[in-house]
């Protein structure tokens, strides 16, 4: 009995593909195949699991300071590090990669599929906003002169997929540093 996949839906292919009967012997060899890669999709190294889920989230976030003023340095950049991390494991957040520039943050973070890319984005940004000016109020008003804000509207967010895309931008945001003070190397370039 042959099963068009392409009416199916995702769910439901998966089971048609387990549980089809076979016509003949020949089939058998097929079908454990399928069962092979199907159990080896669900149970790959690099995922993790919820309660009702397996799942392997990237995103490569980035944001910048109110008016891209430069300030993230010093002692406010290093709190800023240990409040990024409270925020991670506050959330089960993990950070893969975290780079503090003088006017922009990198970070490469794994989320549980719960959290949409914007909740994201908002917790990391509103709670370090929150948080830094209240501890470091003297030196932000030196730079941002309109109250209750730290950080510019928008932000930058990508998923990132596989090992070799992550490799690749852990690799980037380790390197902002060295090639903010070169500025004849090349830059890395999405195609």
């Amino acid at each position: 009995m042959r099963i068009n996949l392409t009416t199916v839906r995702p769910r439901k292919r998966v089971t048609a593909l387990l549980h089809r009967k076979s016509d003949h012997m020949d089939e058998q060899p097929d079908r454990q195949e399928t069962l092979k890669a199907v159990l080896h999709y669900f149970y790959q190294e690099d995922t993790k699991s919820g309660s009702h889920s397996r799942y392997n989230l990237k995103y490569h976030l980035v944001w910048i300071t109110k008016y891209r003023r430069s300030f993230l340095v010093g002692n406010l950049a290093a709190r800023l590090r240990q409040i990024l991390f409270e925020i991670a494991k506050e959330y089960s957040f993990h950070i893969i990669a975290l780079e503090i520039m003088p006017d922009h943050i990198h970070l490469l973070v794994e989320a549980p599929p719960q959290y949409a890319p914007a909740k994201i984005a908002q917790y990391f940004k509103g709670i370090s906003s929150r948080k830094l000016r209240q501890e470091f109020l003297d030196v932000i008003e030196q730079f941002i002169w309109k109250e209750g804000t730290l950080w510019a509207t928008g932000y930058y967010i990508a998923s990132v997929a596989d090992r070799v895309t992550t490799e690749v931008v852990r690799e980037y945001i380790a390197n902002q540093k060295s090639e903010e003070s070169n500025p004849n190397k090349t830059r890395l370039v999405a195609a």
